[in-house]
């Protein structure tokens, strides 16, 4: 998901990036780095939470009972 939205985020700011206006390209170039930087954060700390996550609850299965039915 990360990779699409990298995507998003750039293909968002081509217009302002592009701009005549030399403080609104820079400024979107700085939003843009900022948010990419972001993402990758959350990406690449995300991942290892996880997997620990997953390693912690190996092999555990969640059994949730159902009521039983009323008597006829």
């Amino acid at each position: 998901a990360p990779p699409l939205l990298m995507l998003g985020t750039c293909a968002g700011l081509t217009s302002f990036v592009m701009s005549d206006d030399d403080e609104v390209a820079l400024g979107a170039m700085m939003f843009g780095a900022g948010a990419l930087g972001v993402l990758w954060a959350l990406w690449l700390g995300g991942v290892p939470v996880l997997a620990l996550l997953m390693l912690a609850t190996r092999g555990r299965k969640l059994v949730i009972e159902q009521a039983s039915p009323p008597p006829a």
